[in-house]
């Protein structure tokens, strides 16, 4: 496989399994975030079998009060591959407490059980995420990766010390912000990512994915030239 997309959303496409397929033969590998524990549930009925996807187990803070954490702990003993998951301080999002109450017990089943590699949404909240993943030991268990880390310059040191890694896209990766801290970022913990579909409930090809990884490796190979 010559490109992995480490962070993409097959349970947003309308036509999931013809993309996954055409991702293997375009040489992809894809982790499948997914937003509840239901979408992780029907993605791997669609394309579970495939040897270039990982399914990833979400819990998406954005569904928080509408997903049942109950019932990620349950399947969570059934995949090393967890995601989306986090927290979104922004304004505009409601119920921080609950997420990070529902967050707090993601890491901790993530932390004992172990060996889990884990995409983690982070809005506004980066100082919260870390203080969780290092509070119930997660981030020494398990292998976190921040998807499109847009934290402050302390908050990233914070995170490499503490050994996680970071997914970068296209649009993140044409931030000024991104732009001073890229250069930061271990060689051997840098993977890249498109966060595709831009919306919800339509077709979608495996082409646009190929293409949006190579330009963010592009901006990125530029970027810490």
């Amino acid at each position: 496989m010559g490109l992995f997309d480490a962070h993409v959303h097959l349970d947003f496409m309308t036509n999931a399994r013809e993309v996954a397929l055409d991702a293997a033969d375009l040489g992809m590998e894809l982790f499948a975030n997914t937003v509840t524990p239901k979408g992780y549930v029907r993605t791997q009925e669609l394309v579970g079998d495939l040897a270039n996807v990982r399914v990833g187990l979400g819990l998406h803070p954005w569904w928080v009060g509408q997903a049942d954490v109950n019932e990620f702990e349950r399947l969570c003993t059934q995949t090393q591959w967890i995601g989306e998951v986090g927290l979104d301080f922004s304004p505009k999002r409601a119920h921080h407490q609950a997420q990070l109450e529902v967050f707090t017990r993601i890491a901790n089943v993530c932390a004992h059980q172990g060996n889990k590699t884990v995409s983690i949404h982070s809005v506004r909240a980066a100082g919260a995420v870390l203080d969780v993943l290092e509070q119930t030991g997660c981030a020494e268990s398990c292998r976190c990766i921040f998807h499109w880390f847009s934290g402050s310059t302390d908050q990233l040191w914070r995170a490499i010390r503490m050994g996680c890694w970071f997914s970068v896209n296209e649009m993140q990766a044409s931030t000024r912000r991104a732009k001073e801290q890229l250069k930061l970022i271990p060689q051997d913990r840098l993977l890249f990512e498109t966060d595709l579909p831009p919306r919800e409930g339509e077709p979608f090809s495996a082409a646009l994915i190929r293409d949006s990884l190579e330009r963010a490796q592009k901006l990125v190979a530029a970027i810490r030239a």
